[in-house]
C-alpha cells in the first residue's frame, strides 16, 4: 500500500489559545435547526459512503435516515443538490452523485483559490473565542491522525469549514466553498485508505487550523498550499488506478477542449 510522505510543519500557538483536549460537539451544536441536523446527517451519511455513489434515494427513505419528517429533508436535498452531493432528475427522481476523479481534478483547480482566500480571511477576522476553537480544532485533528480515527477526522473537517465560513464573512466565497467541500470530503473518504492518507491529511488540517488560530496569514498560506497538493496528489493516483488520468492531462493541456 502506497504511502504520502507530504512534509507536515507544526504550528507553534500562544498559551492562551492552548485547547483543552476534549472533541468538539458533533457534527453541529444541538441549537441548530431542524432543517439544518437533517442536512447534516444526510450530509454525513453520503459522505462517508452509508448512503453509495448513484443511490436511488427518496424522501421517506431520507427522512428515515435523518431522522425527521419531509419539510426538513425537503430543504436538506434542496443543500445538497446545490452541493452536487444529490441530483435530481425530472420524472426519475433522486439520486446521489458518482464519485469522478476527473471531475475531482478539476474541482481542486478551483479548490485551490478558494481555500486561499477563505483560510486567509478567517486568520485576519478570527475573534478571540474562535481562535481557540481552531487551536482545539487543530488539536482535534492530530488527536485523529494519531489515532487513526476517521470520524473524528470527517466530523472535524465539517467543523473545520463552517468555522471557517464564519470567520470568512463573505457570502459569495461562502456559497463557493458549499458548492465544493462536500465533494472533496465524499472523494477523500472514498479513497483514503487505499493510499493510506488519513494520518497525513489529518496533520495538514491541523497545520492550517493552529495557523488560523495564530493569525498568521504567511502561515496559513504555506499550510493551504500543502493541504491541496496532497489533496491533488490522491486525486491523481485514482485517476491513474481508474486509467482516466489521461483524460484530465488531455483537457488540461489543450484549450479548445474547455
Amino acid at each position: 500500500m502506497a504511502t504520502n510522505r507530504i512534509a507536515v510543519k507544526p504550528v507553534s500557538i500562544g498559551s492562551d489559545l492552548t485547547p483543552t483536549r476534549q472533541a468538539l460537539p458533533s457534527p453541529r451544536p444541538s441549537v441548530a435547526s431542524s432543517s439544518e441536523r437533517a442536512y447534516l446527517r444526510i450530509e454525513e451519511a453520503i459522505v462517508t459512503m452509508e448512503i453509495q455513489p448513484g443511490t436511488d434515494v427518496n424522501e421517506a427513505f431520507l427522512s428515515d435516515v435523518a431522522g425527521f419528517g419531509r419539510t426538513p429533508v425537503r430543504e436538506a436535498v434542496r443543500k445538497l443538490c446545490f452541493e452536487h452531493l444529490l441530483v435530481v432528475k425530472p420524472k426519475r427522481g433522486i439520486f446521489v452523485t458518482e464519485v469522478d476523479p476527473v471531475a475531482q481534478l478539476r474541482l481542486l483547480e478551483v479548490r485551490r483559490e478558494i481555500d486561499r482566500l477563505v483560510f486567509q480571511h478567517a486568520a485576519r477576522r478570527a475573534t478571540p473565542e474562535q481562535r481557540r476553537q481552531f487551536a482545539l480544532l487543530g488539536d482535534n485533528f492530530r488527536r485523529a491522525s494519531l489515532t487513526n480515527d476517521k470520524m473524528l477526522f470527517i466530523r472535524n473537517d465539517k467543523e473545520f469549514n463552517e468555522l471557517c465560513l464564519n470567520c470568512a464573512r463573505n457570502e459569495f466565497l461562502t456559497d463557493s466553498l458549499r458548492s465544493i467541500q462536500g465533494l472533496s470530503r465524499r472523494f477523500w473518504f472514498c479513497h483514503y485508505k487505499t493510499f493510506d492518507y488519513l494520518s497525513v491529511t489529518a496533520l495538514l488540517h491541523a497545520g492550517v487550523a493552529e495557523a488560523i488560530a495564530y493569525g498568521n496569514v504567511q502561515l496559513v498560506s504555506e499550510a493551504t498550499e500543502r493541504l491541496v497538493d496532497s489533496a491533488e496528489a490522491l486525486a491523481r493516483k485514482v485517476a491513474a488506478q481508474q486509467g482516466v488520468l489521461d483524460e484530465h492531462e488531455a483537457i488540461a493541456a489543450d484549450p479548445s477542449a474547455h
